[in-house]
């Protein structure tokens, strides 16, 4: 009696174990802060996990499990899994953005209010970056009239190195928002690089203009295609290099 009465309790577990397997999703909307939606499997007793970093989760799920997708900041979803989404590498699942209106607005409308007609800076002024304005400075007469430095940078190679410095500062801010949406783990684990190849692989990404369109673009689907053929050929490259 007490093996039955044993065999009873673990029944339910031994079939939640038997018959899921862990399901890898990720929730695309039209922002980026993806971090923190509910993933609850209703289906599986309300079993719940929230996403992490880039909108990714891994939840236990079989076919015809139903998945709900809630926070406060999206239009709650409610899919059914089927054997494709099990099948597949990764379950993406687009979320509305929640909208909310106010009862009443009222706006005062205040004609070519901007920062230049505040005075706060100069009227038809263009913003710089810090390696552009040292450029701009090195390599435009308009910007120093009265002195020789644009002559001397341009005949000491000078502007073609700030120019240098300029490309070099965009792939910057490019692996910043690389770092920020993949997680090295993720890089490692879901685009098979290894530990120690893992920076050189960003660097090798942010080379590609393509990929970087997309990730100017917030476009996650496309960055993720070109990043999945993009790993494979530098895997190549790490395994002919060895």
């Amino acid at each position: 009696m007490k093996r039955l009465a044993l065999l009873l309790l673990l029944l339910p577990v031994l079939t939640f174990a038997q018959g899921r397997k862990n399901l890898n999703g990720k929730v695309a909307s039209s922002i980026d802060d993806l971090e923190g939606i509910y993933v609850i499997n209703k289906t599986a007793g309300d079993l719940t996990v929230a996403t992490i970093k880039g909108g990714y989760f891994t939840i236990p799920a079989a076919v015809g499990d139903i998945l709900l997708f809630s926070s406060i900041s999206f239009v709650a979803q409610q899919i059914t899994i089927t054997k494709e989404n099990l099948d597949a590498d990764l379950l993406v699942v687009k979320l509305e953005f929640m909208v909310r209106e106010l009862d009443e607005v009222t706006l005062t409308q205040y004609k070519n209010l901007s920062s230049e007609a505040l005075g706060l800076v100069p009227s038809g002024q263009r913003r710089y970056t810090p390696a552009e304005r040292k450029l701009a400075t090195a390599g435009d007469m308009r910007m120093n009239p009265m002195g020789l430095d644009p002559l001397i940078n341009w005949m000491s190679g000078r502007t073609t190195m700030l120019k240098k410095e300029v490309q070099v500062e965009k792939k910057e801010r490019l692996m910043e928002k690389i770092n920020y949406i993949y997680t090295e783990e993720q890089i490692i684990n879901e685009f098979k690089i290894p530990e120690e190849y893992v920076q050189g692989f960003i660097y090798y990404i942010v080379e590609d203009p393509e990929f970087a369109r997309a990730i100017k673009a917030k476009n996650d689907t496309m960055a993720r295609f070109l990043m999945d053929g993009l790993s494979v050929k530098y895997r190549e490259i790490i395994a002919d290099a060895k």
